[in-house]
């Protein structure tokens, strides 16, 4: 599996798997060789104790072991979610609901810098934000600078777009994208550009994001761990 794919498969990995765990026995990592078993239902059980959500490492470790991934690379895969799940949770704080975390850990997983999170946290304090986290990472995945496509989502969320509007301007960039062609930075211009004048005017803000479609092309694709 090519670490595109897998940085797709991951995303609808967490898509479904953000629910709540129940007995602790069910965080335990089972069906490889035991010690993959062993050292991945360690990583699971610490994120349990943290306070972390750790269904989310469980349901990526099994998509891996399902796709016959070395134990190695589980184990590598769990540490390394882990570890952008504590950064995650403390980019987007005060969100703590485990499809906000989902989002922000996958959108790490783009090498999305912490700080973007933060703003986009900040820019819908007292709403969930897994649908604008998933748009910024579907966005950076088509190949859209990760700060550009964060100035554009926080510009939008502090225009009051809904979850609704974001979602479309994701996925019809998306289509734009890999149906039609287009390069990310001209997509995305055309559908905000379609969506800004059906949102409540901004001020200051609004000059950052119209900056960011300054010069165009998508270059190299975002480096996947």
């Amino acid at each position: 599996m090519t670490a595109r794919a897998w940085r797709c498969a991951g995303l609808f990995v967490c898509a479904i798997s953000a629910r709540p765990v129940g007995a602790q026995d069910s965080l335990r990592f089972v069906g490889a060789d035991a010690a993959t078993s062993r050292e991945v239902s360690q990583i699971i059980e610490a994120a349990a104790t943290d306070g972390l959500p750790a269904g989310l490492i469980l349901s990526k470790a099994r998509f891996a072991l399902a796709v016959r991934t070395p134990g190695p690379k589980i184990v590598e895969t769990a540490k390394a979610m882990l570890a952008r799940l504590v950064v995650a949770r403390r980019a987007i704080h005060p969100h703590a609901q485990e499809g906000d975390l989902a989002g922000a850990e996958a959108a790490l997983s783009y090498d999305v810098p912490p700080e973007i999170l933060q703003r986009i946290s900040s820019a819908s304090p007292k709403q969930p934000i897994a649908v604008p986290l998933g748009v910024l990472t579907q966005l950076v995945a088509d190949r859209v600078p990760a700060k550009r496509a964060g100035d554009i989502v926080t510009e939008l969320l502090k225009r009051g777009a809904t979850t609704t509007q974001l979602a479309k301007l994701g996925n019809d960039v998306d289509a734009d994208v890999k149906v039609a062609g287009y390069p990310a930075i001209d997509a995305l211009k055309m559908r905000y550009d379609g969506l800004i004048p059906r949102l409540a005017p901004s001020s200051v803000a609004g000059a950052a994001a119209d900056a960011a479609f300054a010069g165009s092309s998508t270059g190299p694709p975002p480096k996947k761990p």
